[in-house]
């Protein structure tokens, strides 16, 4: 999971608040049930779960970032960022 959220640009990066939490310790035990994970791996955006036993591909992430964007300059920064990685990608 960790892989896809390398691969953005540090503009992107920039809005992204990162944690990933181990199930191995309490702390990570409790952020999982909190967010009512499932199963591994699993991915939040805003608190909110949004891939579960699957990592997203690069253009999955975007259009997920993009829905959960809260201003102007994220969305630009965020939709140039998209285009330009499925020109490198394809």
């Amino acid at each position: 999971m960790v892989d896809v959220l390398n691969t953005l640009p540090d503009d992107v990066k920039e809005f992204i608040d990162y944690k990933e939490w181990s199930i191995k310790n309490p702390e990570g035990i409790g952020m999982f049930i909190e967010r009512k994970g499932r199963v591994l791996p699993t991915l939040c955006v805003n608190q909110e779960l949004s891939y579960e036993s699957i990592i997203p591909t690069l253009d999955e992430l975007y259009e997920t970032l993009l829905g959960a964007a809260t201003s102007d300059e994220q969305r630009d920064t965020l939709k140039k960022a998209h285009a330009k990685a499925m020109e490198e990608y394809a």
